[in-house]
């Protein structure tokens, strides 16, 4: 089964009682959330959807949800993210009996209670309960989608923007991002803010052209980001401070910026761990499946930052992460603080 049939199939309420969802491609398992949610009688959603966190759930609760009937409405959604039975992960509240008796518990879903487990990453397929899953209902991988679909995605998104943009540039900017390479992370999630920052900047007036791309690309923030952190490394605050607005002046949002930060540094403190066990460039590029070019960016940073200033810049940028989410600081002084704090900092 494909995911166009999935998506088909809650639209027309045709529903599998059971859905195992999981992969990198959390845009998707988003997406299938929210049409499960649309599912549902707006006004009862309240008392028809149980939303889950499967770290924390025991048996009883589980199988109390799955068994409680739906409330003025024909079903019962019940979603279940990131079920510790799943994965790889120590069992924290299932025993064996409990693993077994769920696992039997899945072939008598009521009728009435659709079940969907969600994981955000991979899945222990040895698993006996995800055996039992694929017996009794879906399990899908939701992997890179095709070039074909992706670029009808795109298009879709773009039109949703009201942004003018033919198909030939709709081509370069998919390839501008690099989904399609395999050792690539970039997801959809990232494609659509992407798509968000080009519709942003251009407006409904100009036609989207590759100069636009290229100036927006994500290859161009990277580097960006690279000389953010050379020039915080350095402690010149006053060309960080110009390009970091030069950056929020095209379109880049300062969570964004935040999230290439934290990701670079924690790819840094991976490239310093390697090396002390002696591997070398060419064979950190391997094992970390990234660029020989990030490997050797990652040692110059190094070089600039200790290990504890890395680490108590993570623990910044997640404190304001929390901060700005939730209304408590504003976005751009968070990051001008961060940019004073560190270039003020010396590596010792």
């Amino acid at each position: 089964m494909k995911y166009k049939d999935i998506v088909y199939n809650i639209k027309t309420k045709n529903f599998d009682k059971i859905y195992l969802l999981y992969g990198r491609e959390h845009y998707l398992i988003d997406n299938t959330i929210k049409l499960f949610k649309e599912s549902l009688n707006e006004s009862m959603i309240d008392f028809n959807l149980d939303i889950i966190d499967g770290k924390e759930i025991t048996l009883e609760q589980l199988l109390s949800s799955i068994e409680t009937l739906p409330f003025m409405d024909e079903r019962k959604i019940v979603i279940v993210k990131d079920f510790e039975l799943l994965t790889k992960a120590k069992k924290k509240n299932f025993s064996d009996k409990e693993e077994k008796t769920l696992a039997e518990h899945l072939e008598n879903i009521p009728d009435t209670t659709i079940l969907v487990f969600t994981v955000y990453g991979e899945i222990d397929k040895r698993k006996s309960i995800v055996n039992r899953i694929s017996k009794n209902g879906i399990v899908y991988n939701c992997e890179k989608i095709s070039d074909m679909e992706l670029f009808k995605w795109s298009k879709k998104k773009f039109s949703e923007n009201n942004i003018m943009i033919e198909n030939a540039q709709i081509m370069y900017f998919i390839e501008s991002t690099g989904y399609k390479d395999k050792n690539n992370e970039f997801t959809l999630s990232d494609i659509d803010n992407e798509i968000k920052k080009i519709s942003s900047f251009a407006g409904t007036n100009t036609q989207v052209t590759n100069e636009i791309i290229d100036r927006l690309s994500q290859k161009k923030i990277e580097n960006d980001i690279f000389k953010l952190i050379d020039y915080i490394g350095d402690k010149n605050s006053q060309s960080a401070i110009k390009i970091l607005n030069d950056m929020i002046n095209e379109g880049e949002s300062v969570l964004g910026i935040f999230a290439m930060i934290n990701r670079q540094f924690k790819t840094v403190l991976q490239v310093k761990e390697l090396l002390n066990k002696g591997l070398n460039n060419k064979s950190i590029s391997e094992k970390l499946k990234t660029s020989l070019f990030i490997v050797n960016k990652s040692i110059k940073i190094s070089k600039n930052f200790t290990e504890s200033m890395i680490i108590d810049m993570l623990n910044y940028i997640l404190e304001s992460d929390y901060k700005i989410k939730n209304g408590l600081m504003r976005d751009t002084l968070a990051i001008e603080m961060l940019v004073s704090k560190y270039c003020q900092r010396r590596v010792s």
